[in-house]
């Protein structure tokens, strides 16, 4: 999937322990108007304008679905072996991701509803979920790869993926509200 270094698991740890809770810290900052505040057109529907809330929402649904993933992955194979899969999804790029895209809205639409209070304690225990299938995971398990939308990647490079997906996210909502402001 990419370059990064090997991650121990301590550090995957604490990397997801801070990157949630300083995310979180940033986005109880903003005033309530300002987390629900239309942003950025959606890739697969530009009628639907995600807000901070929804790129919330949208990072929870994500991490919930790699974590399926994971528990998937290693009730198949328990003791796995690291090995690379020759099952990397067929169809083109651009076709898997408008999927993810089309997915993407329906999950922000379905959650509109729920206050940042409740999104956040939807992160939390999202997250408790995450750390405990990475403590679960063994330093071979960690090498295990599994097809991801865009290729293969590893379930280190997975736990990984969620902070930088995050701050990616936060990237588009801080350009957001400088551009609305």
């Amino acid at each position: 999937m990419d370059a990064t270094p090997a991650l121990s698991r301590t550090t995957l740890a604490t990397m997801l322990t801070q990157n949630l809770e300083s995310s979180l810290q940033e986005l109880a900052s903003l005033p309530d108007e300002k987390r629900r505040c239309p942003l950025k057109p959606s890739r697969a529907n530009p009628d639907i304008i995600w807000t901070p809330c929804d790129h919330l929402a949208h990072l929870i649904g994500i991490e919930r679905y790699f974590n399926r993933q994971i528990e998937q992955a290693l009730a198949e194979n328990p003791s796995a072996a690291p090995a690379r899969q020759a099952n990397a999804p067929t169809r083109p790029r651009e076709e898997a991701m408008a999927a993810v895209h089309a997915l993407n809205d329906q999950w922000i639409l379905k959650h509109r509803d729920k206050s940042f209070d409740e999104l956040v304690a939807m992160a939390r225990e999202t997250r408790t979920e995450t750390l405990a299938w990475l403590e679960r995971t063994s330093d071979a398990q960690l090498e295990l790869t599994l097809p991801v939308p865009w290729g293969l990647a590893t379930l280190a490079e997975i736990f990984a993926l969620h902070v930088r997906h995050t701050e990616m996210h936060l990237g588009f909502i801080r350009s957001g509200l400088t551009a609305v402001a």
